[in-house]
């Protein structure tokens, strides 16, 4: 018969009750439920902002471009030979040749420094059409768009418009820029709402209605970009300057409009 001293030993050995495993479990669960959210809406900030500092970038590089270049913005797109090319391809040494500049960390499907095709997303990468002019440039989609939004000819005047040979003429000069500061350079996203323009998504344009007439509205359009963070989406202006904005707020109107070279351009 064991005496007092083993009973008691034994005793002390024993490991947790199942009923005690379930507390700590419950209260792990607890802790995790509402540190997840915390941690979440930390990791989107994080990527919100550098998705910013790369909107910034683009600005400061389109800046260096036209520097170089008699003070003309880079074409949204242009024509060499047979095929076509994209803004991205003109500014990319101004980028130190790093095509991550061209896409924010929140987009995880459209990705030019992953030198997926849009149209071809089966297929292998070409790494080798970033940022070069290249046949094929212009369907590797970027988590960033530039601005061509009322581009039709006779319209208001957008930042970057394309070249006359092939296109509307309406590349623009910074002598044409009236308010740096309301010109919206670059944004989130692109406008290709319906799917339709699988070349062209790496850029934002009025695609629902009258594209010359004021009332351009992202969130209204349904253009994905527009809400990336949170509802909202980051801009990079004429100025260099980049924030974080809510698309409806962004005016469009006869006074004003932060997609157009001219201040009152409708």
């Amino acid at each position: 018969m064991a005496g007092r001293g083993e009973l008691k030993s034994r005793r002390g050995r024993q490991g947790f009750t199942l009923i005690e495993l379930l507390v700590v479990i419950a209260i792990i669960a607890l802790l995790a439920s509402m540190l997840l959210p915390a941690l979440s809406k930390a990791k989107g900030k994080a990527q919100q902002v550098y998705c910013l500092n790369n909107m910034k970038q683009l600005a400061q590089g389109t800046h260096l471009y036209s520097g170089d270049n008699a003070e003309w913005l880079p074409p949204m797109q242009a024509r060499i030979g047979s095929y076509e090319t994209s803004w991205r391809s003109y500014l990319y040494r101004y980028e130190g040749e790093n095509p991550h500049v061209y896409d924010c960390p929140a987009e995880k499907w459209e990705v030019y420094a992953a030198g997926k095709l849009t149209s071809n997303s089966n297929g292998p990468p070409k790494m080798e059409l970033r940022g070069k002019a290249l046949d094929g440039e212009i369907r590797l989609p970027s988590g960033i768009g530039a601005v061509d939004v009322h581009w039709t000819t006779g319209g208001a005047p957008p930042p970057f418009g394309r070249p006359g040979d092939f296109y509307e003429g309406n590349v623009c000069r910074w002598n044409a820029v009236e308010a740096p500061s309301k010109l919206i350079l670059f944004g989130d996203g692109n406008s290709d709402i319906y799917g339709v323009w699988p070349d062209d998504r790496w850029w934002i344009w009025k695609e629902v209605g009258d594209d010359k007439a004021p009332g351009f509205n992202r969130l209204a359009q349904g253009d994905r970009g527009a809400v990336r963070h949170n509802r909202k989406s980051n801009y990079a202006f004429a100025d260099g300057s980049a924030a974080l904005w809510n698309a409806a707020l962004i005016p469009c109107n006869k006074e004003q409009c932060y997609w157009s070279a001219k201040a009152d351009p409708h």
